[in-house]
């Protein structure tokens, strides 16, 4: 009988199990089952999902691990907790993180254990709930609050139930308000839209999505900038769920940008145009093929002296100047016309013009252009210094009309090729682009190539010009240069060393110049008697850091005895870098060399220096010889050097002296004098000098 109850019993016990199972199955959270001592019975599925190698109760706490940490530090007891629940009856509960080796990550979850009567025999009930998504939510929350950028999510009707700070604060309105309205409401209420408003709702219906730049109002007199984007969620069966909206800002984002416009485009110093924004600009104006004005200027305007006027005052007088000068330009800016600001002392005009007639158009231009130049010359009150200051101006016409296709670049350098051609004929004034300037630019190019690939020894020879006493008798000579390429021919040093020095080319040429002349000084002070050889150094050579470390690398080479040359220095070796220049000037004079001031009251500022230099000699510029006697001004200029010489006790050579009657007039200021021309000697080859100095001597033996 007695086991025939306890089969009944097993039985029944069996059935339950059943039942059991097939109720807890139908959760969706893991469910296991204990007994009040926390044996396990029997799971679930679902938490059999968490631990798919775990078969059997009785391998239950060998499989199941849990964590207190998501990274696995210390394990949880799940046995003694549950045991726990045996003595105070209530329903606890604890977030742990569950881990297996089927998993890569640890899984949050959340234990709630129930102790019940199960066919009044007690157990307990534990259940497991996947917290993943729950924090997942948690997180995008908190990463919603922690965004710059306003957020917004509604709920499936539209209301607006979860936004974050940000939104708050860039709508002003409070959350309570936001719940309140719709995103339509909110929409109309505070939004601008560039697009029409039927567009955005049409995207939002199509694509599920809109983004795009708009105004926002937030009170009547507070507007600003923001990008917003609404996404529309459906569920599966494509119904609406939620709308979602970003407002993201742009106020500083708009100010980056118009100040890297500024910088990109405008001239930091004046707030003019710059280069590149005038480039667009002449693009722009050539593509214009509908103006009933065709004709147009480009007006490239060049501060006389302005590197110097930097170099001697310094950038800070430089740049008030310039100010001044932008000033004085929008001035006489009519409309429709544009002014830019390039590099250095350089300004352009884009100019139109007012009529359709062509000769009234260049009598427009000209008379403009010399607007210009008035305007500018002008003496100008700086913060510690007042400066005259002047312009080149070079003046490039074109008409819209025209067959001949042109861009910006071309016009730009047919305007600053004209400006140099202004610069050439002594400044403060215009000058107009013609053909003929491509043609010195590609003679000037020709040059250069030249020069780069010349070869000294077989091209270049030194001249020696005599330079003689009252009674004609030679006391010294001047070395001249002389090319003769093998295509070009004999080339004026007039024009190819102005070209050697802009190229730098004449550092090289300089050098075999002084070797030769200091051989040639060495020879003749050798063979016959002392006679001085004068030799013109380049200012960028002089300014060459190795210079003096050149000259006495020379001395040493050809064995010259540096008393028997004077070296010829124009006085804009004294402009750039004064203090510099004073030096290397002190110094050569302690090696021997006497030192002549060439072409002197040409310069920028003679007399200024004149008391600090070390000098034996003025050498007056071929310029105020060629009308005297005769001309007042040059008369009263020589006289002034001469009286000056004598009272410095300097030697006084006078160039370009071609008729007796400029050299009687000069012996007669002054009898000591020096003269140099072609009334005594044209240049002449070494050998030829040699055989005229000679002869020279003999006739002044014989006599």
């Amino acid at each position: 009988m007695h086991t025939e109850l306890e089969e009944k019993h097993l039985k029944a016990l069996k059935t339950s199990h059943t039942q059991t199972l097939e109720i807890i199955n139908r959760f969706d959270e893991g469910v296991a089952l204990f007994t009040a001592d926390a044996s396990p019975i029997l799971f679930n599925q679902p938490f059999k999902d968490y631990y798919p190698a775990l078969e059997a109760p009785q391998k239950f706490y060998q499989e199941i691990v849990l964590f207190k940490q998501k990274h696995r530090g210390e394990t949880f007891d799940l046995k003694t907790w549950l045991q726990a629940l045996h003595q105070n009856k209530e329903a606890p509960h604890c977030q742990v993180w569950l881990k297996s080796s089927q998993r890569e990550t640890a899984v949050p979850v959340r234990l709630q254990a129930y102790w019940i009567d199960l066919h009044t025999t007690p157990h307990i009930l534990l259940i497991v709930t996947d917290q993943s998504l729950s924090k997942q939510i948690t997180a995008q929350n908190k990463l919603m609050e922690a965004s710059y950028a306003g957020q917004f999510v509604t709920n499936s009707q539209g209301y607006i139930k979860q936004p974050n700070h940000a939104f708050c604060a860039y709508t002003g309105l409070s959350h309570q308000a936001l719940n309140e309205l719709t995103y339509l409401d909110w929409l109309k209420q505070q939004v601008s839209f560039k697009v029409p408003f039927e567009k955005v709702v049409s995207s939002l219906l199509r694509e599920h999505f809109w983004t795009g730049e708009v105004q926002i109002h937030t009170t009547s007199d507070s507007t600003f900038y923001a990008v917003l984007s609404l996404s529309m969620i459906l569920d599966e069966s494509k119904n609406v769920e939620h709308f979602i909206g970003v407002l993201q800002d742009t106020t500083d984002i708009r100010a980056a940008q118009a100040e890297i416009q500024q910088l990109a485009y405008f001239d930091k110093l004046t707030g003019l145009a710059n280069q590149t924004l005038l480039n667009d600009r002449i693009e722009k104006t050539l593509q214009d093929k509908t103006s009933i004005t065709p004709y147009r200027a480009l007006y490239l305007i060049n501060l006389d002296g302005f590197k110097i006027i930097n170099d001697t005052f310094g950038h800070t007088t430089g740049d008030q100047l310039l100010t001044q000068v932008a000033q004085k330009l929008k001035q006489k800016l009519p409309e429709e016309s544009m002014l830019a600001r390039l590099s250095g002392g350089s300004f352009a005009i884009l100019y139109t013009c007012k009529t359709q007639d062509l000769q009234l158009a260049k009598e427009d231009i000209n008379q403009y252009g010399e607007q210009l130049l008035d305007a500018i010359d002008d003496r100008y009150k700086l913060e510690k210094h007042s400066i005259h200051s002047a312009a080149s101006i070079g003046i490039c016409t074109f008409a819209l009309n025209q067959p001949v296709s042109l861009d910006s670049d071309q016009l730009t350098r047919y305007a600053n090729m004209a400006m140099h051609e202004a610069k050439k004929l002594g400044g403060n004034q215009a000058y107009l682009f013609e053909d003929t300037l491509i043609q010195k630019a590609k003679r000037r190019l020709e040059l250069i190539e030249a020069l780069n690939h010349s070869e000294l020894d077989d091209e270049f020879q030194i001249y020696f010009q005599a330079q003689v006493d009252k009674d004609k008798r030679i006391v010294s000579a001047e070395t001249l240069l002389r090319w003769v390429h093998p295509k070009l021919g004999a080339v004026s040093p007039s024009k190819f060393i102005p070209v050697a020095e802009e190229g730098r080319q004449i550092i090289k040429i300089g050098l075999w110049v002084l070797h030769k002349a200091f051989l040639q000084a060495k020879a003749w002070n050798t063979i016959h008697r002392n006679i001085r050889i004068a030799i013109n150094v380049s200012p960028v050579q002089f300014h060459e850091q190795s210079f003096i470390e050149m000259i006495i690398g020379l001395i040493k080479f050809t064995q010259v005895d540096p008393k028997t040359i004077t070296l010829e220095l124009t006085e804009g070796v004294l402009i750039k870098n004064a203090k510099l220049a004073l030096q290397k000037i002190q110094h050569l004079v302690s090696l021997g060399f006497e030192i002549s001031i060439d072409d002197f009251g040409t310069g920028y500022s003679s007399l200024s220096y004149l008391q600090r230099l070390p000098i034996h000699e003025l050498k007056i510029d071929k310029t105020f010889i060629n009308q005297v006697p005769g001309n007042i001004d040059d008369e009263a200029i020589v006289n002034s050097i001469i009286q000056l010489a004598s009272s410095k006790q300097l030697k006084i050579v006078a160039e370009g002296v071609e008729t007796q009657q400029q050299a009687q007039y000069l012996i007669n200021r002054n009898p000591e004098m020096v003269l140099q021309g072609y009334l005594f000697s044209q240049p002449l080859p070494a050998v030829e000098f040699e055989q005229e100095l000679i002869k020279s001597d003999a006739r002044h033996k014989t006599a």
